[in-house]
């Protein structure tokens, strides 16, 4: 008897063209989100997928909550093998980042092109070609008239380039309709080693604390040589304030910052021993040294531990040339990244604690948080782990790599306090895809590879 799941390989090879076609059908709609005079466009799109959904008879709701549209599809009980499989939540977005600075495109950005084997427009990795790869898999059940191995739904947004403003609303308000055991998210990249890239799932994120600091001094800039030496400086108080916050082993300085930090266990440091992460490339190719907070390698930094960083510096006099001045304010932009345990609020508060308990002579502090973002992780003995990773061997021969990641994605960690999903992220990009860059583009095997796997996937699941 043939494996069933060979003969869905075997069809999504030969509609290979025809899914190429549908993804530059959608990679063609300039749906930037963040400016107002594509609204237009992203109200299309997101009736594009939603056309494209209902054609595959999924049951589809075009939802407005105040921003642009959220596209959410179900599968129905009629088009499930197993009434009592699992339902998967895959989240996406068809919204994309804007095409500037023009004039350094090879081509229009929403005019795709094909060459060297690869799509070339905005939004071909990040998001709408990954989230294509879902939908193709789904479509070639359909196609060669077989029954979904598990209950669907999809949650496509138009605003993650744009700070998934409105989603928060529809995820309180829909949670019915988003009920699911597990999420599946494809907005990340392929592990790159030693040995090239390889499939990988993404099984935890670290969180984020943001905040713009603005310390005011006197009630105008000054003439440093009046002045200077006389009163306290902002910008001088401010660089000393920042440089408290790390001793000289370039650990963090905050009273407990350490404390609530999940320790790396021996088993996964064993493992990331193995992933042939190449340091040299990695640093090398930005013009940087490795650096950072002692006792720690380059990876566990970059996944395991919590990392401060001033993201900016401004006032006083910033042109061309000298002015003397003293400023009458500076400020900073900080962050922090918080891997699993920590929590952003808890950070938040010990941070602007002692912020203010800093000696600034009669300056006065002004503190913003520019918002907070829960670390997330799925625990890798989970069976959801197990399935992808099994899906993914079923289609490469290979078990696919187990990474982390030092970025945050909000909505990630919305779906484990909301929904209380485990997420797993199986990404089929690559850092040199230039994602928010001129010149987008998207490998036409790593495209079929996706549809294969997420197609594996589906099955691996409904056996749950």
């Amino acid at each position: 008897m043939r494996n069933p799941l060979q003969a869905l390989l075997d069809h999504l090879d030969a509609d290979h063209d025809h899914a190429v076609k549908r993804m530059c059908d959608l990679l063609s709609i300039p749906s930037v989100s963040t400016d107002p005079a594509y609204a237009s466009d992203v109200r299309k799109a997101a009736s594009w997928m939603a056309a494209d959904f209902e054609e595959m008879r999924l049951e589809t709701h075009v939802l407005e909550a105040g921003g642009h549209p959220v596209v959410i599809a179900r599968s129905t009980d009629a088009m499930v093998e197993n009434p009592g499989a699992p339902r998967v939540l895959f989240y996406g977005h068809y919204d994309v980042q804007p095409p500037d600075p023009l004039e350094l495109w090879t081509d229009p950005p929403f005019e795709p092109k094909l060459h060297d084997g690869k799509v070339y427009a905005r939004g071909a990795c990040d998001d709408k070609g990954q989230v294509m790869m879902f939908v193709e898999a789904m479509r070639s059940y359909l196609a060669t008239g077989r029954k979904l191995p598990c209950h669907v739904t999809l949650l496509i947004e138009g605003e993650e380039e744009c700070g998934s403003v409105t989603l928060p609303k529809v995820l309180k308000e829909h949670a019915n309709l988003l009920a699911a055991d597990l999420c599946v998210v494809s907005d990340t990249s392929m592990w790159e080693g030693k040995d090239g890239p390889a499939p990988a799932i993404t099984y935890a994120l670290r969180g984020l604390v943001y905040y713009d600091l603005k310390l005011h001094g006197p009630s105008r800039d000054l003439h440093s040589g009046v002045y200077g030496g006389t009163l306290a400086n902002p910008a001088t108080v401010l660089a000393r304030v920042l440089g408290k916050l790390f001793d000289d082993d370039n650990r963090v300085t905050i009273p407990g910052f350490y404390d609530d930090l999940a320790a790396l266990t021996d088993e996964e440091r064993a493992t990331w021993d193995t992933l042939g992460f190449d340091e040299d490339q990695y640093l090398g190719s930005v013009g940087a040294q490795p650096y950072g907070e002692a006792g720690f390698s380059t990876l566990e930094r970059r996944w395991a531990r919590p990392s401060c960083d001033v993201n900016g510096l401004y006032g006083g006099y910033m042109g061309e040339g000298a002015k003397t001045v003293i400023p009458s304010f500076a400020g900073a932009k900080v962050s922090f990244r918080i891997p699993a345990n920590m929590d952003p609020k808890k950070l938040a508060a010990a941070f602007e604690t002692w912020v203010k308990s800093q000696d600034v002579g009669d300056c006065r502090w002004e503190l913003e948080n520019h918002g907070e973002a829960y670390p997330v992780a799925t625990p890798t003995d989970s069976p959801w782990v197990d399935a992808a990773s099994s899906a993914i061997q079923d289609v490469t021969g290979k078990p696919p790599v187990l990474v982390r990641e030092g970025a945050t994605i909000p909505v990630v960690a919305d779906f484990k306090t909301k929904l209380g999903l485990d997420t797993l992220l199986i990404g089929f990009g690559l850092n040199s895809d230039s994602i928010h860059s001129p010149n987008e583009h998207f490998e036409l095997d790593r495209f079929l590879l996706g549809c294969k796997c997420h197609a594996a996937l589906l099955a691996s699941l409904g056996s749950k």
